[in-house]
C-alpha cells in the first residue's frame, strides 16, 4: 500500500507540485497583491506562477472542454511528464495535451487546434475569439481526469488571450523542504494530499484490511509453532523425564525450548524478508503484476521494500515466538518423570 501511495503521490506532484498557493475568493488575481518575496525567503527556483482557465478546443474531428494550465516554458523541466519535451522550442502557439484527449479528438503531434473562450461575449464570427494552436507534444500521466482534460500552454499566451495580463491563479511549489511564510487571508497554501483528500483517504482505508489479513496469517503461523513444540515435547518426553530425573530444572528446559522457537522464528522471518525483497525487485523491474491505468492510475502494482518495517516484523516475530513457546512449554512445569518412565 505504501508503494502504491508513493507512486500516486509522485504522479500527482509531477502535475500540481507538492503544494500550491491560491486565493480563496478569486480564480485569478494580480500577482502584485502578494510578492513572491512575501511567500518564501529561500531559493525561489522551485516555486513558480501558473494560471488555470477553462476553455474549449476544436480539432477537425470534434471539440472538447478542457482546463488550461499556463506556465513558463522554462519551468516545464520541473514536470517529469515533459522530460522529453524541449522547452526551448516551445513557441507561443504550441500546446501540450494528454493522450486520452488526443485519442478522443483524433489528434497527433503537429496537428492544428482552435482554442475558444466559452466566457467571451464576442460573436462566433469574431476572429479575436479564436486562438490557433499547434500540438507540440502529447503526455501520459496515467490519470484519466488529467489526460482527458488538462492542456499546457505558455502563461503569457493564456494571459493575453483571456485579457488577464499580470494575473495568475497562484504558485506551484516543487520543493517540500521550502519554508513557506505564514499567509494572510485570502491567500492560503494547500498541499497535494489535501487537494486530493478523497483519493488518499481511499488508499489509507486499504491499509486496515491488509493489516488484518496478514495479522491473521501471522497468528495461524504462531499457533503452528506452538503445535510443533507440543509435538516435539511429546516425542522427547522420555528424554525430558530422564533430564529432570538427573536434576535439570524446569527453567533450564524452558530456556532450551524457547531458544529453539526463537531460532525458528528468526530463520523464518529472515527467509520471508529476503523473499519479499526479491519479489519487490522483480516487480519493480519487470512489472509482472499489471493493472488498468485508467482505474488505478498506474500501469503496474508498485511495491516498496521498507527496511524499517522488516526490522519491526523481525522483532515482533521474536517476541511472539517467545510468548507462544512459553505457553506451549508450560506442560514441562507439570511433567512427572516417574509416571512417564514407568509407561
Amino acid at each position: 500500500v505504501s508503494g502504491f501511495e508513493n507512486k500516486i503521490f509522485e504522479k500527482l506532484s509531477s502535475i500540481n507540485g507538492y503544494s500550491t498557493i491560491n486565493n480563496l475568493f478569486q480564480t485569478t488575481f494580480d500577482k502584485s497583491e502578494i510578492p513572491l518575496s512575501d511567500i518564501v525567503q529561500e531559493d525561489k527556483s522551485l516555486i513558480f506562477e501558473y494560471i488555470e482557465r477553462p476553455a474549449i478546443i476544436k480539432s477537425k474531428a470534434s471539440s472538447n472542454n478542457v482546463i488550461i494550465y499556463g506556465v513558463q516554458a522554462d519551468n516545464l523541466n520541473h514536470f517529469t511528464l515533459f522530460k522529453h519535451t524541449n522547452q526551448n522550442q516551445l513557441s507561443n502557439n504550441d500546446v501540450i495535451i494528454g493522450n486520452e484527449l488526443a485519442s478522443k479528438m483524433k489528434i497527433q503531434k503537429g496537428d492544428p487546434l482552435i482554442l475558444l473562450n466559452p466566457l467571451a461575449n464576442q460573436s462566433i464570427v469574431n476572429k479575436e475569439r479564436f486562438l490557433f494552436l499547434k500540438v507540440k507534444d502529447i503526455y501520459s500521466s496515467g490519470i484519466y481526469d488529467y489526460d482527458s482534460r488538462l492542456i499546457f500552454m505558455p502563461i503569457e499566451v493564456v494571459q493575453s488571450y483571456f485579457n488577464v495580463n499580470d494575473h495568475i491563479s497562484g504558485w506551484m511549489i516543487f520543493d517540500q523542504s521550502l519554508n513557506i511564510q505564514e499567509l494572510d487571508l485570502p491567500f492560503y497554501q494547500i498541499n497535494l494530499k489535501d487537494r486530493h483528500s478523497e483519493l488518499f483517504r481511499w488508499i489509507n482505508t486499504q491499509k486496515w484490511p491488509i493489516i488484518f489479513i496478514f495479522s491473521l496469517i501471522a497468528l495461524v503461523s504462531y499457533f503452528n509453532l506452538m503445535s510443533s513444540i507440543n509435538i516435539l515435547f511429546y516425542e522427547k518426553r522420555f528424554n525430558l523425564a530422564i533430564m529432570k530425573t538427573y536434576g535439570m530444572s524446569n527453567k533450564r528446559l524452558l530456556f532450551l525450548f524457547t531458544i529453539q522457537g526463537v531460532v525458528l522464528a528468526i530463520i523464518g522471518s529472515i527467509l520471508g524478508i529476503l523473499l519479499s525483497f526479491i519479489v519487490v525487485l522483480l516487480q519493480e523491474k519487470f512489472h509482472i503484476i499489471s493493472l488498468s491505468e485508467n482505474i488505478y492510475f498506474v500501469s503496474y502494482l508498485p511495491m516498496l521494500f521498507s527496511m524499517k518495517n522488516s526490522l519491526y516484523i523481525l522483532a515482533i516475530s521474536i517476541i511472539s515466538s517467545i510468548v507462544f513457546s512459553s505457553i506451549a512449554l508450560l506442560q514441562i512445569l507439570s511433567i512427572n518423570p516417574s509416571k512417564i518412565l514407568k509407561n
